[in-house]
């Protein structure tokens, strides 16, 4: 796909892989509407893309994944904004076990989900739209067994699983959008440099435990 004058929407975008995905979009001319939870980051990062790529390239909506209605309004106002839509990036996520693990598959699982389905909604040609790709962000965790955050890891299987199903659904291929599942490996992100994730997962035992598992495996 040629990306020059398509458009985006990038849940997770204000940072991290998420961050890097829609950079990667911006340098090759498409434009750009990220969606994040975190305002200050999303807006400051936008500022930053618009001196760098330009006006009416990029734009910041707050938005819970988890909220269909709030996912929704993303997609509407995206189009509004730039006149379609051509390509979803579900990326938001989260590692939290213990206490809050129902919030890993609320983010990771269900998130990933309704992105999918809003992405077949607003861009499925059946229903008006023009096709598209749809990217859902899983992991290496999605392939290998990861001993310490098995929420995590099911969701990303979840994902994974979801993806390939969805990909094969003939109903679904007639609507013009193709399905790509990545599996990112340990990756740098301002998270992990931080040392630790929100549920107090240091990030280096992260890192060294994914090594190990792939290694051993």
């Amino acid at each position: 796909m040629l990306l020059e004058g398509k458009v985006a929407l990038v849940t997770g975008g204000a940072q991290g892989l998420g961050k890097a995905f829609s950079e990667e979009l911006l340098k090759n001319k498409a434009k750009v509407c990220i969606c994040d939870l975190n305002t200050r980051t999303g807006e400051k990062t936008v500022r930053e893309w618009t001196s760098k790529y330009g006006d009416n390239v990029a734009m910041f909506l707050r938005c819970d994944v988890t909220n269909h209605d709030q996912f929704e309004d993303v997609f509407k106002l995206t189009i509004a904004r730039f006149g379609g839509l051509d390509i979803v990036v579900n990326n938001a996520g989260v590692a939290l076990e213990n206490e809050s693990w129902r919030t890993t598959i609320m983010v990771n699982v269900i998130g990933v989900i309704e992105g999918t389905k809003l992405a077949d909604k607003y861009m499925g040609k059946s229903s008006g739209g023009r096709g598209g790709v749809v990217v859902n962000v899983a992991s290496t965790a999605g392939l290998t067994p990861v001993f310490f955050m098995p929420v995590y890891v099911a969701s990303k299987y979840s994902v994974v699983g979801f993806t390939r199903s969805v990909a094969m659904n003939p109903d679904i291929g007639r609507s013009g959008l193709r399905f790509v599942c990545l599996c990112p490996g340990f990756t740098d992100t301002s998270m992990l440099s931080s040392g630790q994730d929100s549920d107090g997962i240091s990030g280096n035992k992260l890192a060294e435990e994914i090594v190990t598992t792939g290694v051993n495996t």
